[in-house]
């Protein structure tokens, strides 16, 4: 008993192992039926987060360890007294639950680079990193294989509790309920390919090379998520995958380079030219397969489905946007949350408020509890406070891991930071329409602060003893080690 005992308490108290169970378990909220046993663990993950956190980072005030703590400290504490201002309202328990989880998301997954001073921190934290991308890369090929399957042999919309799959408002959705969901889950599993194939990555985390077979398995993992992709027809992600793309291109183009005026003249002609190419390539690939899906499953019989309760018009599949509004609805609810901002401009008015404020002043006609507008969402619920105290974190690591990227000589191209960074960068872009940045407990926001840690564990990596802990900002940054080599 005493050597079980001893094991639950290690297993307990192994962030890497909360970091990975937890961030499966968001992954599977977003798959039909699965997702019913999944929502029921948030609450056992909850509570052994919340735990770790308070016996990690609060008992010994290893908060810190975690850079730029001092920002997201007094982010908390301004949504602490937005719920005290508010008082008591029926949405006051999801603004609390907003709250709990903002330590999970910054200090036990963003604040995971404060594990690089322990023996063996980097190491562990790498093999962290690569069994998720192995996780992620299967599972989602997997997932992606039933539901190319389920869209051919049964090719119509089933209906359960949570929403519609295989088809809704003909979008793919797959074994997932939503589109905008699958579309987004696939593109991280693509980004989890792109690192898998980084040579230098595997060689350090796995101490092996690349086999064949398993670059056959992450190749074939990268080709089904893009069609995916582009069956489901989301606009936001054909944004961040184009955003993806640019960034690491930009960082071809200009990381570790002497820089004068002629250069930057010449390679931005060539940037704004491989942007247009990539644009128009993404949206013409995108609309070839939607075309040939459609003419594919136009085909095929479709008596094979027996779900009765499916809805014809639902059926129709055409991979034709029911929306035709290119914003779908983005403007409008942009407009809303600035009504809810002019009365509430200060501490904002809590994430569970977003209904019955937005419903006050936009009489009556607010339906969604956010604005698919992570920046606009952050403003309503925590206000200008709260929104400075974001961006002014953002900003001091932003700049810091941008001269981390562009300062490094020679450039870092088979490293997996480039790609990390590219992510990141992408990701700020794609928040501008849709749910994400901090007030929702989901993958989609989980993944991206995960992501984040990775690459200030990189940065640890670089800047090696140079490498300072700010609570809030500094501006000298790689004057000794700008022209070393990244450690290995």
């Amino acid at each position: 008993m005493g050597r079980i005992s001893k094991r639950l308490h290690n297993a307990f108290s192994d962030t890497s192992l909360f970091r990975t169970a937890f961030i499966i378990d968001l992954f599977l909220c977003s798959v039909g039926y699965i997702n019913i046993a999944a929502e029921v663990g948030k609450i056992f993950f909850f509570v052994w987060g919340l735990s770790l956190f308070t016996n990690r980072y609060l008992a010994d005030f290893n908060i810190k360890k975690v850079n730029y703590y001092g920002w997201l400290v007094l982010f908390i504490l301004s949504n602490i007294i937005t719920v005290l201002i508010r008082g008591y309202s029926d949405g006051i328990w999801e603004s609390v639950l907003m709250i709990l989880n903002m330590p999970l998301i910054f200090f036990l997954f963003y604040g995971l680079h404060s594990e690089y001073s322990e023996e063996g921190g980097v190491n562990r934290l790498l093999k962290e990193l690569y069994s998720l991308c192995n996780i992620f890369m299967v599972m989602s090929l997997i997932l992606n294989v039933v539901s190319i399957i389920s869209l051919y042999f049964i090719g119509k919309s089933i209906t359960y509790s949570f929403g519609y799959l295989i088809v809704y408002e003909n979008r793919f959705t797959g074994v997932y309920f939503n589109p905008n969901l699958m579309a987004f889950s696939s593109f991280c599993s693509a980004f989890c390919c792109h690192l898998l194939l980084k040579q230098d990555f595997v060689k350090t985390a796995a101490n092996k090379e690349i086999s064949t077979a398993k670059r056959t398995v992450t190749i074939l993992s990268l080709v089904f998520n893009l069609i995916v992709i582009l069956l489901t027809d989301s606009n936001a992600t054909a944004i961040i995958i184009i955003c993806y793309l640019i960034s690491n291109t930009c960082y071809r183009f200009f990381g570790g380079k002497e820089i004068h005026f002629g250069y930057i003249f010449k390679r931005t002609i060539s940037l704004i030219i491989v942007l247009a190419m990539l644009t128009v390539t993404v949206f013409t690939v995108r609309y070839l397969c939607q075309t040939g899906a459609t003419q594919t499953i136009s085909t095929t019989d479709s008596t094979t489905n027996t779900f009765g309760d499916s809805d014809d018009e639902l059926n129709r599949i055409t991979f034709e946007h029911t929306n035709k509004n290119i914003d779908s609805g983005r403007i409008k609810l942009f407009r809303q949350g600035v009504n809810v901002i002019k009365h509430h401009p200060v501490f904002g008015v809590g994430k569970g408020n977003i209904i019955y404020y937005g419903n006050r002043y936009n009489n009556d006609k607010m339906k969604y509890t956010d604005f698919h507008n992570g920046y606009l969402t952050i403003i309503v619920c925590s206000g200008f406070i709260g929104f400075a105290l974001f961006i002014g974190f953002a900003v001091c690591l932003g700049f810091r891991m941008f001269k981390g990227l562009f300062g490094l000589k020679p450039p870092i191209l088979r490293d997996i930071y480039p790609c990390l960074a590219s992510f990141i960068s992408s990701y700020c872009i794609y928040a501008l329409f849709e749910k994400t940045m901090i007030f929702e407990v989901s993958f989609m926001i989980a993944f991206f602060w995960l992501v984040l840690g990775y690459a200030a564990l990189c940065l640890c990596r670089y800047e090696d003893d140079d490498y300072k802990v700010y609570a809030f900002s500094s501006m000298v940054l790689f004057n000794k080690n700008k022209n070393k080599y990244p450690i290995k």
